[in-house]
């Protein structure tokens, strides 16, 4: 008898405090409880019961009502958000490069040399690729420094070598050199340069391939540069991309004498000025990308004239590839547009030394198609419309006090 008392008692406390759960049998509240929102019964299975009795129900956290589940529901909304946001975005990982728009698409070529007309609008980067970026290709890429993406002078050039090598094959790490971060990388023959932006060109994976994407290299190190393939995303930039870059002047058929936008030889100096350049061994050494900020092309581009010359891709495959814009060591006849007929030199594609590297261009940027951007903006809404209606069936039950 004692124990079916005390169980009667317990089955009537649960059933009491089940009922206050569920908005039966509520007492008159004070006025300070009474801000206090009321919850009623969680969704989902019922709660189990004992000879017909209904045990209370555990206060969980639950998706679909409560503080606990409002809090879910706007985590996954904040989430959604930030998924939609990613997707939309053209912001990149690891390397990122600072490109510059080259528009006027469809422009005349130049009259004296017969080149720098593109057809397309493309991308430009606004300074040479730097040791930090390139760096963070070879700790991705150069494990074993397959195909030579590291040369030796890298690390033994004290004075321009910009990048040391450690480990052993297998596990080789790199890093960059005190005060050479934002100098441009150099030692690179053509065909490092083309696994670079092969790199970039398959999303900077350290399991992505350098030997294809905007270049089909199978394994070659020397011998003939290969020809941009078509579905290129990011590639070297071409003669004419990059002529008319340094040279074009957005109007007609106008281009300049120099890539500085002047048809005035730039001076040769280490200060940062209008018209300036780092060549004719004003200094033995590589600056800052961007050290003369006040000195670029048309289209904004810096440091198209000396400092460190740089490869481009050729139109048909060759044993040399040319190299444009002068290095710190240049005269003065390798700053003019016109100082030969091919524009720029002639180099084997194997050659590396302390004044050259490169510089990368791509396609235009991808912009989300209207209809994209429509079925983002409604996926958004929906999501934003079920979170309000949710709510408002909370409201109208608590404010109803149905039962459970």
């Amino acid at each position: 008898m004692n124990a079916f008392s005390s169980t009667s008692r317990n089955f009537s406390a649960d059933e009491t405090s089940y009922a206050v759960d569920c908005g039966r049998n509520r007492e008159p509240s004070s006025s300070k409880s009474k801000s206090r929102n009321l919850d009623y019964r969680r969704q989902g299975s019922p709660p189990s019961a004992i000879n017909g009795i209904h045990r209370r129900r555990s206060k969980k956290w639950t998706w679909g009502s409560g503080r606990g589940a409002r809090l879910i529901n706007a985590r996954a909304v904040v989430g959604v958000l930030a998924f939609v946001a990613a997707t939309l975005s053209a912001s990149a990982f690891g390397v990122t490069i600072n490109y510059q728009t080259i528009g006027n698409a469809g422009n005349a070529a130049n009259p004296v040399t017969g080149r720098g007309s593109v057809a397309t609008e493309f991308q430009m980067q606004k300074n040479e690729v730097t040791n930090a970026q390139y760096a963070e290709f070879l700790n991705s890429q150069g494990k074993s420094n397959t195909n030579f993406i590291y040369h030796s002078s890298m690390g033994s050039d004290s004075t321009n070598g910009g990048i040391s090598q450690s480990g052993s094959t297998g596990n080789f790490t790199y890093s960059v050199k005190s005060n050479m971060a934002s100098r441009p990388v150099n030692y690179v023959s053509w065909f490092s340069a083309a696994r670079f932006v092969n790199w970039l060109n398959n999303g900077q994976l350290t399991s992505a391939s350098t030997e294809t994407g905007a270049y089909t290299l199978a394994n070659r190190l020397s011998g003939s540069t290969k020809v941009r393939n078509a579905n290129a995303n990011t590639y070297l930039p071409s003669q004419n991309e990059w002529e008319k870059a340094a040279y074009f002047t957005g109007t007609g058929s106008v281009y300049t004498l120099y890539p500085t936008n002047s048809d005035t030889l730039p001076t040769a100096s280490l200060s940062n000025g209008t018209n300036v350049a780092n060549y004719n061994k004003v200094t033995t050494t590589l600056l800052n990308v961007g050290s003369y900020a006040s000195t670029a092309s048309f289209y904004g581009i810096q440091d198209m004239s000396g400092n460190a010359s740089e490869w481009i891709d050729m139109p048909v495959a060759s044993s040399t590839a040319n190299v444009m814009g002068g290095g710190f060591t240049s005269t003065t006849a390798g700053m003019k547009n016109s100082s030969n007929s091919l524009g720029g030199l002639a180099k084997n594609t194997t050659m590396v030394n302390s004044a050259n590297g490169f510089r990368v261009a791509a396609a235009p940027v991808a912009v989300p198609e209207p209809e994209t951007i429509a079925l983002a903006a409604m996926g958004i809404a929906s999501l934003v419309g079920m979170e309000l209606v949710q709510r408002n069936r909370r409201k109208k039950l608590l404010t109803a006090g149905l039962s459970c």
